[in-house]
């Protein structure tokens, strides 16, 4: 009998542990629909979804899709023990030529990364100005302010996600020559700038881009040779954007990707509208933009996700650590971080390189606030040779 209570009560746990790591999500997608092809804009939509869902539910997948009769069927690399169970379209909307969908995602998770993160915490990205590769496409349209206002909108795109704190900081130019972005050498050897640029705004990342493309497009009609050039031609546009992720404590490029789209320039070629005005964004092409800045958003979330959070030391005094981490990042009183040195080496080029070694030291927040937070070691810091600049990681 006591055998039998006890299956029962394992039976009943692991029940519950199921209940627990299974979500269902209801996730939006959306994404242009070119040439007619609804099944392709569909397929693209979907994966937009599913990866909204995967950061909802803390899992992480790598997906190979195959769409059938509105069903994604999907043959995944799982990346952690998370994974997508069923992915199935429950609504379709279109209107003019995007088509959104909302998908119902069955998702597996016990919220592990594939290198055991497991925290919750908001990690900061500086968003720096984006460089416009050819400066004379901005004439039309009057879009001169594009490299300042659409890192702008790209930061509140990230910031609506709700995954990362991103902070504006678009009169910084990374690349003074955007030709060979992301590589810029320094005076001091480096490629770039990066770290110096994260140690002075606190951030844990640096994300930079480049407009590589706002070009005009125009598809004569060739059935009326006698029009204007205006009412001959229906115009488009390119929108061509590189977006680069570094990490801000070593340099590293983590990521890069192109987003390539095209939309209707559907206002007259003398209308000086500016980017990002209100006139701007009802435009077709306008919405295109508004679109890729969210699917780049997205990726941005997913792709920085399960790396480690990061915050500097500035400031020791006796037991007492003053991390660059508070509450706005999600950092609570009780929470144990873990102290790693900080040092500085250089390779056979003589390029400096940041080391972060674990000083196998614990840290536990006694006082939290909005931007910094106060930590606790066992004994003074002096004696264990934590200094500022030393960082504080969590996995």
């Amino acid at each position: 009998m006591q055998m039998f209570r006890y299956l029962i009560y394992i039976i009943v746990v692991l029940a519950s542990i199921g209940n627990t790591l299974a979500q269902t999500v209801d996730a939006v997608g959306t994404a242009i629909i070119y040439n007619g092809d609804i099944n392709d804009a569909r397929y693209r939509a979907t994966q937009q979804a599913i990866k909204q869902a995967v950061l909802q539910s803390s899992s992480r997948v790598s997906v190979k899709d195959i769409l059938n009769n509105g069903q994604l069927n999907s043959d995944l690399k799982i990346r952690s023990a998370g994974r997508v169970q069923h992915a199935k379209i429950i609504s379709e909307t279109q209107k003019g030529d995007f088509l959104t969908v909302v998908a119902r995602i069955n998702v597996t998770a016990d919220y592990m990364c594939s290198n055991g993160a497991t925290n919750y915490y908001k990690k900061s990205v500086a968003i720096t100005g984006f460089s416009l590769e050819h400066r004379q496409q901005a004439s039309l349209g009057a879009l001169g302010n594009i490299s300042r206002e659409l890192p702008k909108d790209f930061t509140d795109a990230i910031n609506k996600q709700g995954f990362l704190r991103a902070l504006a900081a678009t009169n910084i130019a990374l690349y003074p020559d955007s030709i060979n972005a992301p590589s810029l050498t320094q005076s001091d050897n480096t490629l770039t700038d990066v770290v110096r640029i994260a140690q002075k705004l606190g951030t844990q990342y640096v994300v930079s881009g480049v407009i590589r493309d706002i070009a005009p497009l125009y598809i004569r009609r060739p059935n009326d040779p006698y029009a204007s050039t205006d009412d001959k031609s229906e115009k488009q546009r390119d929108f061509v954007l590189d977006i680069y992720i570094y990490d801000g404590f070593s340099g590293a490029l983590l990521f890069q990707k192109r987003y390539s789209e095209i939309g209707n320039w559907d206002i007259s070629d003398h209308a000086k509208v500016g980017f990002g005005s209100a006139q701007f964004w009802t435009t077709h092409y306008g919405k295109v933009v508004k679109e890729t800045l969210r699917e780049s958003a997205i990726d941005t979330s997913e792709k920085l996700r399960c790396q480690p959070f990061m915050a500097n030391i500035f400031r020791t005094e006796g037991k007492q650590i003053h991390i660059a981490a508070g509450s706005v990042s999600g950092v609570k009183a009780g929470d144990k971080f873990k102290v790693y040195r900080r040092y500085e080496i250089f390779d056979q080029d003589q390029k400096p390189e940041t080391q972060l070694n674990n000083a196998n030291i614990s840290v536990t927040i006694k006082q939290v606030q909005p931007n910094f937070s106060i930590g606790e070691l066992s004994v003074d810091a002096k004696i264990l040779n934590v200094q500022p600049h030393d960082v504080v990681i969590a996995w």
